[in-house]
């Protein structure tokens, strides 16, 4: 499993630097794009996945649990950075409806994150690379980790693609790493941190300057 989520990790890593790159060339050489994620969208994406709970920072090894999530976000600023660290970025709010824990003991929960931060990198073709920070709490019905706490704070760092099957659709596979912890608030806080593979669903809704700049560029092309 280790291998599988390492060799993910490094294909989504090196088809966003290829993809940034083409878009850095394209810009130099001036030719006309447009970003499915532009400044004013909005985005709704739904994911799911199997996380993979890892020993590391004093948290507790072994872990196994379902997390899904759906969020609704907004790009607040037009493009921004040098080469392919150029891109935009959007604040979002995600609610967790499902997570599902069956090692080492069942049970479930839910969660919010009102607190997270995209950058959608600039490219050029149907990927659009991201990267995220994100901060949140989790309630379950039984403690998580055992003798702990059932509400915890949450907090992760993801980074994955999204590929545009239609204008304005697109799927989505991300790496996240994950972290569960009360936040110091008992005596005991050994935490979980896991590894974790989603795939999910993206719609864009473009604002009304990304469709008069598709539309601009459509008739440039068509010329």
């Amino acid at each position: 499993m280790r291998r599988v989520i390492i060799t993910m990790v490094l294909w989504a890593l090196g088809t966003g630097i290829a993809v940034g790159q083409s878009a850095a060339d394209a810009n130099r050489d001036g030719a006309p794009r447009a970003s499915p994620v532009d400044r004013g969208s909005s985005e709704w994406m739904a994911r799911a996945g199997a996380a993979f709970g890892v020993q590391l920072f004093h948290s507790v090894g072994g872990h196994k649990y379902l997390l899904s999530s759906l969020s609704w976000g907004r790009v607040l600023t037009a493009a921004h950075g040098p080469g392919v660290l150029r891109g935009r970025f959007e604040w979002a709010i995600e609610v967790v409806p499902l997570f599902a824990q069956r090692t080492p003991h069942r049970t479930a929960g839910i969660g919010v994150t009102p607190l997270t931060w995209r950058w959608n990198f600039d490219t050029r073709g149907n990927v659009v690379p991201f990267a995220e920070l994100a901060g949140g709490l989790l309630w379950t019905r039984d403690p998580v980790p055992s003798q702990t706490a059932r509400g915890n704070f949450t907090a992760h760092a993801a980074y994955g693609i999204r590929y545009f099957f239609r204008p304005s659709q697109a799927l989505v596979v991300n790496y996240l790493f994950h972290h569960i912890s009360n936040g110091n608030r008992l005596e005991r806080n050994p935490g979980v941190n896991a590894h974790v593979i989603q795939m999910g669903l993206s719609v864009i809704r473009p604002s009304r300057t990304g469709l008069r700049d598709a539309e601009a560029q459509s008739k440039r092309i068509e010329k």
